[in-house]
């Protein structure tokens, strides 16, 4: 009897793990995007800073684009702070665009900064299910390019998430 209990708990605890990692840890949003909050911050000066940080990191910004500033000029009064940064301007991005042209949704990177629920929160891809699936047609060398530019970026990320 004491068999049979501690396999029917054992079996409940896995089914319990199985179901906080799928419900909590690898969700859609966790496997495809890399996003933080931030406190005590305005959107401004988050945009700010984050510009500031990436071209210190060498992920040169090409532009910043204040979508909501657009939204709101065109009548949609009611839409959060919300602006979109490209950057990740690096000299291998030709060589890696000819190879997979479908990498550039990855280089440049795209940067949202947004508002949501009153929180200030970065979000940017996570470039591995595409390195993954594109390893091959990019060869070593642009992978670890493009692992490379998606870590200083993530560093740059944290690095404005956690300064006050």
């Amino acid at each position: 009897m004491r068999a049979i209990l501690f396999l029917a708990g054992g079996l409940l605890a896995v089914l319990a793990f199985m179901f906080y990692v799928k419900n909590f840890l690898i969700t859609p949003e966790r496997m495809f995007f890399f996003s933080l909050q931030v406190e005590g911050k305005s959107h401004e000066q988050v945009v700010k800073e984050l510009v500031d940080k990436l071209n210190e990191k060498g992920l040169k910004v090409i532009r910043t684009l204040p979508m909501s500033k657009v939204l709101h000029s065109r009548g949609i009064t009611d839409f959060p702070k919300y602006t979109t940064i490209l950057a990740c301007d690096i000299p291998q991005k030709k060589e890696i665009l000819l190879r997979v042209p479908f990498m550039s949704t990855l280089i440049p990177c795209s940067v949202a900064v947004y508002e949501k629920d009153g929180v200030i929160e970065i979000t940017a891809p996570s470039e591995l299910l595409f390195i993954k699936e594109y390893a091959e047609e990019l060869g070593p060398k642009n992978v670890d390019v493009i692992v490379d530019t998606y870590q200083k970026l993530r560093i740059a990320i944290a690095e404005v998430a956690q300064e006050k």
